[in-house]
């Protein structure tokens, strides 16, 4: 028996490959079974995307269909920012690690956005999950760059105090009375300047030629992905048809 607890996602179900529709004088024989549950097709059955659907899956997809209540957005917000911060971490680690921008973490941070975004809006799809959905990826990837800013500064700094140039730069200071402190940027306006910074760099590495295409390239893969996972499907269902009853022999 199927799990009728939870409806199956319209995008999940698979009409690739469409059957020949029968027409409405000419009813699917009874030996016909539901593409979306595999279940056996009683005598009501649906058609959708020219395939055969019992009434349920075909109640399910019409509902999957729907715009979901405006309350669900703030909530899909959460959810989504939860998985874009996991998804920067992901980034940010695997590039520390390998030194390299791996394109099939961009997928996996766009996959895990989308489907948070998703769950969070009961299943359901629409144009605001999807701006949520693509701004929360891109950003989950740009600013991924900043830890790996912040680990390259300080192991710089680590190698700067070993090799003893902090001494110097203090010795000279001291021996010309003091040089005046430059002023330091506070906390907060570094970190405002990074996260802008980062939001731009994809662009503004567009000056380095080819590695600047494959860095958008990147985004881009993740930014389609999770537009795809938070989009309304318009499948057309149709019907209801009655099954003909099997020739008697």
């Amino acid at each position: 028996m199927p799990d009728f607890g939870q409806s199956p996602l319209p995008q999940d179900l698979q009409f690739q490959h469409a059957e020949p529709l029968p027409s409405e004088t000419a009813p699917a024989s009874s030996g016909k079974s539901c593409v979306a549950c595999k279940q056996p097709i009683a005598t009501t059955y649906y058609h959708a995307q020219g395939q055969v659907v019992c009434p349920l899956c075909a109640d399910r997809i019409q509902s999957g269909q729907q715009a979901p209540p405006p309350l669900s957005l703030a909530r899909a917000a959460l959810y989504g920012a939860g998985a874009a911060l996991a998804g920067l971490l992901l980034y940010a680690t695997v590039a520390i690690v390998t030194g390299l921008e791996v394109g099939l973490i961009a997928i996996v941070v766009g996959y895990m956005v989308g489907k948070a975004i998703r769950h969070a809006s009961n299943g359901l799809g629409g144009r605001a999950q999807q701006i949520l959905a693509v701004t929360l990826t891109y950003f989950a990837i740009t600013t991924s760059y900043i830890p790996v800013f912040i680990y390259h500064s300080v192991k710089h700094r680590q190698q700067v105090v070993q090799s003893g140039q902090t001494q110097v730069e203090g010795a000279q200071t001291s021996r010309n009375g003091g040089a005046a402190r430059q002023p330091r940027m506070s906390l907060g306006r570094a970190l405002l300047f990074l996260l802008l910074l980062a939001a731009v760099a994809p662009f503004l590495s567009l000056g380095s030629g080819i590695s600047g295409l494959i860095s958008l390239f990147i985004i881009f893969i993740g930014l389609q992905r999770a537009w795809r996972l938070t989009g309304r499907s318009e499948i057309l269902v149709m019907g209801p048809y009655e099954s003909a009853a099997p020739a008697v022999p």
